[in-house]
């Protein structure tokens, strides 16, 4: 009689530890998205600041933009193959007190060169988040795709927020203060990731691999090709937005009857705006499962092409309501192209492909900075989102490729 009561509660308990140890990943893994977006996001609302304090122009702060965004790009490359080696949750907590530690070295920073190498640290550690978090899910996670369904969002929700937020204590706090408050966040966080135990990756068996028919074994070289472009140039179109979209909206936006200064304002605004980003990537994911992954994919870029145009053309309400609408669709792709990814790549070389991905999106998209800030400072700030829907285009058509290939197959 013991022993089945003993064998009870040991899967009782067994049961219990399993979904606690299942809450601390989700609880971990989303707060670690959406303070790693507010940590790559934010120097865009401080530029006014920054630009009074080191006496520098647009192009140099683009330049700074662009030091971390490479370095979280180009980190990422090498950090799925680290992964396998010393598990996801190691990488975690070396992002978080990495990133914790850099920002709050911000303290010191005196110059626009000491404060570009500082960033160029918070990117680097920032860099194996995304390979080691998606890794954790897979591994520790049974729902996993509910659970990379709220990664998503709180992703989405850090992209939103970091505008205002930055740029309310910015404003109140000073410059410094957003990097020091993110940077304890990353400290407690790094503390809290202590707490889950590692996670080694399994290693598939021969008698696994029959099992791993759902991914495409195959896809045409060009196929990748054309959607490597794709993601390239919205990589670009995200660095070079989101690094001017909170002053362009400080210098386009009035609200009549209210005294906002325009860091405040334009960070307000962008916030706004970015929040249906969420909803965007919330709906895409639902929707990808039952509509052609490239057909969904192409009309999202179609209508982002459309409203970075119409963004570069109009002030307050236009302006507020088609960078709305961009947020939605812009965002809405990324679920998509996560897909796109499971199916052109093969179980065994997800871990590669999703690397190249980041890459490129973060590492060569984040060009579009330092590019964004010359013609900002050569030609205004409403030259950027041309030069933006130009990138745009330029994904609309190898979207389009794309499906037509893979409608041809």
């Amino acid at each position: 009689m013991n022993a089945p009561l003993r064998r009870a509660r040991q899967i009782f308990y067994r049961g219990s530890i399993l979904e606690q140890h299942e809450k601390k990943i989700i609880k971990l893994t989303t707060s670690s998205h959406a303070l790693v977006h507010l940590l790559e996001g934010v120097i865009p609302p401080l530029i006014p600041l920054l630009m009074l304090e080191f006496s520098t122009d647009y192009f140099h702060m683009g330049l700074v933009v662009t030091v971390l965004s490479y370095a979280f790009g180009f980190g990422s490359l090498p950090a799925g193959f680290v992964v396998d080696r010393i598990g996801p949750r190691r990488l975690i907590t070396a992002y978080l007190f990495g990133t914790g530690a850099a920002s709050l070295l911000v303290i010191g920073a005196g110059s626009l060169i000491t404060y570009g190498i500082l960033m160029g640290l918070v990117g680097l550690f920032c860099s194996p988040y995304h390979p080691a978090s998606n890794a954790l899910i897979s591994v520790g996670i049974k729902e996993k795709g509910r659970v990379f369904g709220i990664h998503g969002i709180a992703g989405s929700l850090g992209v939103a927020v970091v505008p205002v937020v930055s740029a309310w204590i910015g404003t109140y706090a000073g410059w410094r203060g957003p990097h020091i408050i993110y940077g304890i966040i990353g400290l407690g966080l790094g503390f809290y990731s202590l707490t889950i135990r590692r996670q080694k990756t399994e290693k598939k068996t021969g008698a696994d691999k029959p099992k791993e028919k759902g991914a495409e074994q195959k896809i045409s070289l060009l196929n990748l090709i054309f959607f490597f472009i794709s993601a390239m140039a919205l990589g670009l179109t995200y660095k070079g937005i989101m690094t001017f979209l909170p002053a362009y909206m400080g210098e386009n936006v009035t609200w009549a009857g209210m005294s906002v200064n325009k860091v405040t304002l334009g960070g307000t605004v962008t916030t706004l705006a970015l929040l249906s980003g969420a909803v965007g990537q919330y709906i895409a994911g639902r929707l990808v499962d039952r509509i052609s992954a490239e057909r969904l994919y192409l009309l999202s870029i179609a209508v982002g092409t459309v409203c970075v145009f119409i963004m570069s053309v109009s002030t307050n309400v236009m302006l507020i309501a088609a960078a709305v609408v961009y947020a939605f669709f812009y965002f809405s792709t990324q679920p998509i192209q996560n897909y796109l990814l499971s199916r052109y790549f093969p179980p065994h070389r997800q871990g590669m492909g999703y690397g190249i991905h980041f890459f490129i999106t973060f590492g060569i998209g984040s060009t579009a900075a330092a590019v964004s800030g010359y013609l900002a400072d050569q030609f205004g700030l409403r030259s950027v989102f041309y030069f933006m829907g130009m990138c745009f285009i330029l994904s609309c058509v190898a979207s389009w490729i794309l499906l037509v290939r893979t409608r041809e197959k």
